[in-house]
């Protein structure tokens, strides 16, 4: 017999009109009215109905421009009385439980399957930078689980020791995948953003300061550190091993019986499908980060296009030609083209940043030579580039970009307490990340916060004070480059 459906199964749970206040116009009412209701009413899950009263009235008053219906209050102008027509909407669609103990005792109990929808809302507004180190932390810990000795062994391990196992995995796995599914969520709304920014300098700072931060950068690389694609790809090989053992299933199948009281063939059935799911999950790790990754090379290659189009191909000049005209038309409004033959030669510009460098005949006389217009994003006759050597680019441009990120990590490790001072004579950097690292201590002040803790730091070279006498300036040799002295002090 085919399984039940998802809409039969949640139609035993909640009523029909669980989710009409999400459709009514008014829903961002009852969404804060139910998320400030599960926060006061805590682990207890109820409150007084004066104390419901007095919360959804405020969340009404935070609300002016909502549009409320008639069986929500829309025409009553004392606001406790549209709080209690607010209240018995929430009564109605099963949000809340009207629960009398006496009679002048009434309380508002939140019923059980509002919290899982908040839950849900909240993840979905989630907006925050998921943290790919706690991310790599959840699957170290179940490659862990997976390397111990005789874990998933049926002839050691009990049917329902086995059935909290693979259930345990499960759900770490799920949790890790959610994490993934948060960066491209992350990634989306960046591009969304950098589609909308007005100027150039907003597009780099987009990139290099916002996108820049955090551990989304490259998904990738954090599974790659420490062998963790090997683990897992490992692990993977030994759930798929546990899958083709018929033991396994037999024993598997033992343990959800026992537990849930599934009937023979329907535990095996649940079987099979916990350990495949367990291993298609695995397997879909990599591709996932790859997935992402690629999109992350989407978004850099959005940031050059738009970067290229607001310096090279929009600039300033429409800005300042239109303000130019503009400034004419104030001046000239009214008039005709034959009073101008009185005027100058040449008008004097209303704009003081225009610069003519041939004349204003040039605004309206044609020149013999055209220099060409390349309006294509792409290099001429070059060719389209697949996304692997995309993303090698831009990791390779991530490399060199000076950030406060690395900037912060050099000063924490040659200063590792506040107040100390080092210089350049005292400095020892042999690569060419090292050097892009001082530099970068040189660009900035302070960094994001380092495993909990704010960088900030200041430079001072003798330059400062010697400037006017360049010749008494000392110079050191920091990785095979000659530069003037200068001192990094940390403040925090």
């Amino acid at each position: 017999m085919p399984s039940e459906t998802l809409s039969t199964r949640l139609s035993r749970s909640v009523s029909a009109d669980f989710f009409r206040p999400l459709a009514r116009p008014s829903a961002p009412v009852y969404v804060d009215c139910a998320d400030r209701l599960i926060d006061e009413a805590g682990e207890a899950g109820r409150l007084s109905q004066r104390e419901t009263i007095e919360i959804i009235k405020e969340v009404i008053a935070r609300h002016p421009l909502s549009l409320l219906a008639e069986d929500e209050g829309a025409a009553l102008r004392d606001a406790r009385q549209r709080a209690g027509q607010f209240f018995n909407r929430l009564i109605g669609a099963g949000w809340l439980e009207d629960q009398t103990l006496g009679l002048h005792e009434r309380w508002a109990v939140i019923t059980p399957g509002l919290r899982p929808l908040m839950r849900m809302l909240r993840d979905l507004a989630e907006d925050r930078v998921a943290e790919l180190k706690t991310f790599a932390d959840t699957l170290r810990g179940l490659c862990q689980t997976l390397e111990e000795r005789g874990v998933l062994d049926p002839q050691i391990q009990a049917p329902d020791q086995l059935r909290s196992t693979i259930t345990d995995l499960t759900q770490r796995l799920e949790r890790a995948i959610e994490q993934l599914h948060a960066v491209e969520k992350i990634v989306t709304s960046f591009e969304q953003r950098q589609r909308q920014t007005a100027t150039a300098a907003d597009t780099l700072n987009l990139l290099y300061e916002e996108f820049g931060q955090g551990q989304h950068m490259v998904c990738y690389d954090a599974l790659r550190r420490g062998g963790l694609l090997n683990r897992i790809e490992n692990a993977r090989s030994a759930v798929s091993e546990c899958h083709d053992d018929p033991l396994m299933r037999e024993r598997l199948a033992t343990g959800l019986r026992e537990h849930y009281g599934y009937e023979d063939g329907d535990a095996y059935d649940h079987a099979v499908a916990a350990l495949t799911r367990l291993e298609r999950d695995l397997g879909g790790l990599k591709r996932r980060a790859e997935a992402i990754d690629l999109r992350m090379a989407a978004f850099n290659r959005l940031s050059q296009q738009r970067y290229r189009y607001q310096t090279e191909l929009r600039g300033r000049r429409p800005e300042i030609i239109k303000a130019y005209c503009d400034a004419l038309n104030a001046a000239h409004s009214g008039g005709r083209f034959s009073e101008f033959s009185g005027q100058p030669a040449d008008f004097a510009p209303r704009c003081v940043e225009t610069r003519f460098f041939y004349g204003t005949e040039s605004l309206y006389k044609p020149r013999r030579t055209k220099s060409p217009v390349d309006l294509r994003f792409s290099e001429t006759g070059a060719s389209k580039q697949s996304e692997d050597e995309v993303l090698a680019a831009w990791k390779e441009r991530q490399r060199l970009a000076l950030t406060p990120q690395r900037a912060g990590r050099l000063v924490a490790k040659l200063l590792p307490a506040k107040g100390r001072t080092t210089s350049t004579e005292d400095i020892t950097l042999e690569t060419t990340d090292d050097l892009l690292d001082l530099l970068a201590a040189v660009a900035y002040e302070h960094a994001p916060a380092l495993a909990g803790k704010r960088v900030r730091w200041s430079v001072d070279g003798l330059r400062r004070r010697n400037g006017l006498e360049p010749h008494i300036l000392e110079h050191d040799e920091i990785a095979g480059h000659r530069m003037e002295r200068f001192a990094i002090t940390r403040e925090a």
